[in-house]
């Protein structure tokens, strides 16, 4: 099966779903990663002198680098402002996440769960247009499911103390992982060799020990999937 994950800032792809995204491509699938933003805008460009734009092609690269070290099919970095999606009109984001689905055909979508994992209003925005993206495309000449990465409230290990989740009962999927996939998140996270303080503080991979957990949107199973791509056929109900 197609996926394709789409996020607004480098490195949220390694930030806890690069061991999922480890494993899906192992096992065979084709994933591909829409990059919003190329994250300039992060002060820890301070520390090395970079201008927005000279940070933002350093991390652009990164996120390439790491999106190759986790198996993706492909990899693209946009450069809608970091830090500015939500003083843009929403269409033009949409538009390029049509342009996306149009590219790929993916059979399933994700991007982060309504609170985005941090409150960050970048990843709120994310949210908000790749659902309505979703909502216009699913069906027969669209993705089937959309897959909204999490973490689980009352599995939240803290610091860092901005970190929100979901309620256990919303948890659709909890995607496991080998030894090897946890191994290649750890790779990936390397890749961003700007951003080594700030792994190293939050340490990402512990979040999601017992696999990543995702929401999945307007569907009902009886039990929690161990994998984006389980019961697609049969699991879409709509509200």
């Amino acid at each position: 099966m197609t996926l394709l994950y789409v996020f607004p800032h480098p490195d949220d792809e390694s930030f806890c779903p690069g061991p999922a995204i480890a494993r899906q491509a192992r096992e065979g699938h084709a994933v591909h990663l829409l990059t919003l933003t190329q994250g300039g805008a992060t002060t820890q460009r301070h520390a090395y002198g970079y201008s927005v734009a000279e940070m933002g092609a350093v991390r652009a690269r990164e996120t390439r680098d790491a999106a190759a070290t986790l198996g993706c099919t492909s990899a693209t970095v946009l450069d809608f402002p970091d830090g500015g999606l939500a003083d843009l009109d929403p269409r033009d984001l949409e538009a390029a996440i049509h342009d996306a689905i149009d590219r790929v055909r993916p059979d399933i979508l994700v991007t982060y769960a309504a609170h985005g994992n941090s409150g960050h209003l970048d990843h709120l925005v994310a949210h908000a247009v790749v659902k309505r993206v979703f909502c216009e495309r699913r069906g027969e000449d669209g993705p089937q499911r959309l897959a909204l990465f999490t973490l689980i409230d009352d599995e939240i290990i803290r610091p860092p103390s901005h970190l929100r989740g979901s309620p256990r009962e919303d948890i659709g999927a909890i995607v496991p992982f080998t030894d090897a996939d946890r191994q290649r998140g750890e790779e990936a996270l390397r890749c961003y060799e700007t951003f080594q303080v700030v792994v190293e503080q939050h340490d990402p991979l512990k979040q999601v020990a017992n696999g990543v957990p995702f929401v999945l949107f307007q569907e009902e199973h009886s039990e929690v999937l161990g994998d984006l791509t389980a019961e697609l056929a049969i699991s879409a109900v709509v509200a």
